[in-house]
Parts: structure tokens; sequence; C-alpha cells
């Protein structure tokens, strides 16, 4: 079997960060030993001197690092100029960041300004990425080296002001040069970054970040994997900006993005982080923070080791397991409810409800595929046979037993401690080839332990599904959620596990343990749930009352399962940025919206005001539209 250790992505051996260049953004330099930096973006007009001032200063004083604004001119570059000197002038100096959707002058006029400018690869070349042109090998290499002229001159003017350089590729923006070549997929988006990457360090321009984005966890994560191996290939360390974008708001947008951003932080990957809300800039903070202090305290935990890593991380994932007790084969990954206390209540915000007249319990929507009740006797619980109880008792569905004290065993459910594993344990697995796998850590921290032992299974070929379980030590529904989804993600986003378990104390309620599990299935798209909704944070391009729009589409397609629907800002970067969507509200002028499926724009124009109701409309047209259950 292929070993994959020599890419060093996965990290095998502990936590460890990757090493890249240290690169000065105004007095706050990024990368090498430098703690991991969080930012944010203004959402007011830049050219509102007053109320951009402000909103910066609320984001500096909830702890952002860097602060993006928009310039997508030459008049809001130069305001970017202006509120820079406002803000030194009331003692603040971090570093701001320019914004530029292509635009020559913008570009060249926002170098002189900002600390950074922020360049979207996509908009450099000659054909427009929904242009039907396709690429000779000679056509492709002419139309690199126009880019490479056109952006030389930039390049130029921030050498000259000592201006940094992000490098920022979206998936769904990408050029039809890469388009023709690579697809829309996640090599093509690094193909787009290295290229550029490549003219900088041409250049003698060191002052470089680059970032891999998109509302797909998985394209992100992918996408930023195979920038990694690039640059690693050719001795190019560049520090890295990571993301979710479009990752909308509320509890699912901060499962989403810790999903996606953990799933690279815990292999040492990144350098600068953005959390996307479309919610107050501020609110993004506290998120970010939350998430890079996660892994400050990893260093020297040392995990069960391996010699052999047998997947490939730059590849979609495709483990294979047997299929046993409807978990395994082509099923998505289960949700399992960890029942310390098996009551009524319990059960029922675990998606279980009692049927008196058909005496027996039935499962609602998202209701818990298996409750694990361990030790617990169910005699307290009426039908308790109808509910599917894993536990040590003989009245239990499903029989559980610790495979340390069962050399072979006849039991459904065997579960192994990861923290003390070794080879031996392994060995006992063959011998039960027909249970299923609880692989247990006692924390966070044993979250490589958990990962090498799958990566073993794996390389000696032992295909029981496995399902995760892991303590997450938090009182607070919040940070639980982030801790749960930052741990639990990178294992299905790699498509690794078959279903999981979140063991949390009794401050934590059934409903948030639940609602959490089925959320780190849903980001990591093994499993859909619920509908999934893409929105921007919004910017000075923003014509709308975005964040209360979101809500109400939110309000009206809650129970739209399975579609994702997006709500953009602006024409601008709205189309390209929901390339995964279904459907699409993007703001197209003042109060005006323009309606999309998929690509194609289907209504124009449409007034602020009947925008939704005529959203509604279009779904219906299409057939995907149900009515909500009463």
């Amino acid at each position: 079997m292929d070993s994959y250790k020599n890419l060093n992505i996965f990290n095998v051996d502990g936590y460890q960060r990757k090493q890249t260049l240290e690169i000065a953004v105004g007095n706050l330099p990024l990368g090498k030993e430098n703690p991991i930096r969080v930012q944010t973006m203004t959402t007011t007009n830049t050219n509102d001197i007053e109320s951009s001032v402000a909103q910066c200063i609320k984001t500096i004083e909830a702890g952002a690092e860097y602060v993006r604004l928009t310039t997508q001119g030459v008049k809001e570059a130069q305001s970017l100029g202006i509120i820079k000197n406002e803000l030194a002038k009331r003692g603040y100096n971090t570093p701001l960041i320019a914004d530029i959707h292509f635009n020559p002058a913008a570009a060249m006029e926002a170098a002189k300004h900002a600390h950074k400018i922020r360049i979207n690869p996509g908009n450099f070349s000659d054909k427009s990425r929904t242009s039907s042109f396709t690429f000779t090998h000679a056509e492709y290499e002419n139309d690199l080296l126009r880019t490479e002229l056109r952006f030389t001159e930039l390049l130029e003017v921030c050498k000259q002001y000592d201006t940094t350089i992000r490098i920022g590729v979206n998936h769904g923006s990408l050029s039809q040069r890469i388009m023709s070549r690579y697809g829309d997929t996640p090599i093509g988006m690094a193909h787009s970054a290295i290229e550029f990457v490549r003219i900088c360090h041409k250049h003698n321009h060191q002052k470089v970040v680059v970032s891999m984005k998109s509302s797909n966890t998985r394209t992100m994560v992918l996408a930023t994997r195979h920038l990694v191996n690039m640059m690693q290939n050719e001795g190019l360390y560049f520090p890295l900006h990571l993301g979710v974008t479009e990752a909308g708001e509320g509890e699912d947008a901060r499962i989403k993005s810790a999903v996606g951003i953990a799933s690279l932080l815990v292999d040492g990957i990144g350098d600068t982080i953005r959390v996307s809300l479309t919610e107050k800039p501020e609110n993004e903070i506290p998120v970010a923070k939350f998430l890079v202090d996660i892994f400050h305290q990893w260093q020297n935990r040392k995990p069960f080791s391996i010699d052999t890593i047998p997947v490939n991380p730059l590849e979609i994932p495709n483990k294979k397991t047997r299929y046993t007790l409807g978990i395994g084969g082509d099923t998505p990954p289960v949700v399992m409810a960890n029942m310390q206390i098996l009551s009524e209540e319990n059960l029922s915000q675990w998606g279980w409800n009692y049927s008196k007249q058909k005496n027996q319990w039935q499962a609602t929507d998202n209701a818990a595929d298996y409750i694990y009740i361990d030790e617990i006797n169910p005699e307290g619980i009426q039908s308790s046979e109808s509910l599917p109880l894993v536990g040590k008792d003989s009245k239990c569905k499903y029989q559980l037993a610790d495979i340390a004290n069962n050399g072979k065993s006849n039991q459904s459910f065997l579960e192994i401690d990861v923290d003390n594993a070794t080879q031996k344990v392994i060995d006992m697995i063959k011998h039960n080839p027909l249970s299923v796998i609880i692989l247990k850590g006692k924390s966070i921290y044993s979250f490589y332990s958990i990962r090498n032992m799958l990566f073993a299974l794996i390389a000696q070929q032992i295909d029981n599904p496995c399902i995760i379980s892991v303590n997450i030590d938090s009182t607070n529904p919040s940070e639980f959620q982030l801790l749960a989804s930052s741990i639990l993600g990178p294992f299905f986003i790699d498509g690794l596990a078959n279903g999981l378990m979140l063991n949390h104390s009794n401050q934590i309620g059934a409903k948030v343990a639940r609602d959490t599990a089925f959320g780190i299935l849903q980001a990591a798209r093994v499993r859909i749930s619920k509908t999934e909704f893409i929105s921007c944070p919004g910017c000075g391009r923003t014509l709308y009352n975005l964040n209360d729009t979101l809500l109400v589409v939110k309000k009206r397609m809650a129970h739209l399962k399975g579609l994702k629907i997006a709500v953009m800002g602006c024409i601008v970067n709205g189309p390209g940025e929901m390339a995964d969507a279904d459907y699409g509200y993007v703001g197209s002028g003042l109060g005006r919206v323009t309606l999309y499926r998929k690509q194609e724009i289907i209504k124009r124009n449409i007034p602020e005001e009947r925008a939704v109701d005529e959203l509604v409309e279009v779904i219906k047209m299409f057939g995907d539209w149900v009515e909500a259950k009463s």
C-alpha cells in the first residue's frame, strides 16, 4: 500500500506548525514563529470615512489584528488612505488591507495606501470565466504571459510602497485559462495561485500571502493542501490565509467555519484566519480567536505512532469499510447519542418519541441513529427494545464490549481506548471483523491518536466501520460547538470515519449535542440533514440589508432539506463565490436583486421588497419547492 508520509501534509507525530516565511504587514508580521493572526472586513461604504473608522475601531477593540476594506474604485482606495491616517490620529495602527475586484487604477492607488492588498487571479485573464474559449498550449502560455505583464505593473508599485499582496483565489471565480485546463476544481484553484506566486518570486516580491477560499469545506481544504504541496515542491514557503467563504450566520456558520479552518490548522497549516459571518464584523473575532487558541495547547503531546500514511491528502477521500449494522459501506455517517441519563425527555431531545398507539419509540427527523447507554439498565423505559440502544445490559438491542477485555467477541460494538492503544489492540480487531468499532478519546488531545489508529487500520486492510467518540470538556454551548467541530470535523472532511459520538457534560443539553453532531456532518458535506445557506458577510459594495434579508430567507426556506441557497451582497463577487449553490439571491444595485438558478440568471433587477417572494416562485418553477410541515 502506498504511503503519503513524504508529502508532509498530515501531522502524525503531534501538533506542529508548518514553517513559512515571516512577512511584514504594516507593523504586525505573520508567518514563521508569529502567532496565527485573526482578521475581519468592514461592511461600511469605504467613502463614508467616519462610519468606516468607527467600525474599524470596534473590530480592533474586539481583537482584530488586520482589518480589510473594499476598494472597488480609485476614490475608495484614496478613502482607505484617509481612514488609515484618521485611525493613526486616534492611536490605532492596526494594518489595513485593500480588497480589489480587479480595477487596475484602483489596485495601483490602493497599493500606495494599504499595508496589504488582496487580488483575485481570476480577474487578470483576457477571457471571462463564462467564455467557451478553449486554450491550446500556446494560447495558454500567451495568456499567462499577458497576465504576468499586467500583474508586474502592480508588483512594481507594491515594491515601491512596501505593500504586501494576498493572492486570494475563490472557488467559482477562476479564469477561463485555468478552467479550460483544470476545470472548476481544487487543483485548478491551486494552479491559479501558484502561477501568481511564481510571478511574485520571479520578480523578487517576497511579501506574499496566499489563500484558497470556497463555501464548500472539502474544496477549500483540498485546494489549500494542493497549494502547500506545490509550494513545498518548489521551495516556496509563503504564509497562508484560511477561511470558509460565504459561511452564513449563526451556529451553522460557526460550525462550518470551524470544520473547514480546523481541518488545516490541525496539520499546522495556516498563518492568519478570517471567520466570515453574515453578522457584525466584530462578531467574527471571538470565534477566530477561539479556533486559534485551541491549538496553542497541543505542543509536546505524543500520539499513538504509525510508520505509514495510507491516505492521499490531495484526493477526494474514498475509504472502504464493511457494511455492518446499518453502518459503513456507502451509507452516510451515523450519529450516536451518549445518553448519560436514560429518560423520555433526553430521548425526545435526541429525536425519539414514544407512540402509545403503536407501543413503540419512533424516530423524528434527524434523530440519533444509535443511543449509547454503556452500563445503564434500560428497564425504566417502556418498550426499550424498540430503541437502538447500545450498551452492556442484555436488554439492549446492540451489545457493547471493551475490546481490551475481549480478545474475540460476538458483541455488536467494541470500544477502544485510543490513548492506550497498541498493535495488540489492532490484532484483536482483526479477530472481530463483524463488529463496529468505537474509537474513544479521553479529550480533544486524542485527535492524532484517533487519526493514526484509523490510518493503521486502513494500512492493515481492516475494514470495520468506525465511530469517533471524543470527550468535549466545555460547559459553554458555543464553545462546545466550536471545539466539537474543530476536533471531529477533520475526520469527515477526509472521509475517515463512519459516525460520531459527542461526550459532554450535563450542562450541555442533548439538543445542543444533537444539533452540533448533525451540523458537523453537514458542514463536511457527508450527510445533508437540512437546507444549506451560503451568504457573504457583506462589505461596502452591498446595497441592501443583507443580514435581515438572510434571516427572512432562512425562515421561509429552512424546510427545503438538501438545497443550497445563496444570499450574496453584490453582483461583483456573488455569482462566482456562490458557485456551489442551487439558487442565488444577489444584490445588483440599490434596492435591486437578481435571482439565479446555479450560474444562470432567471430574473433581473427585482425590487428588494418583492425579491424573497420571487425567489420562492423561481424554486417552484424548477420543481424544488415543498410546503413546510405544519
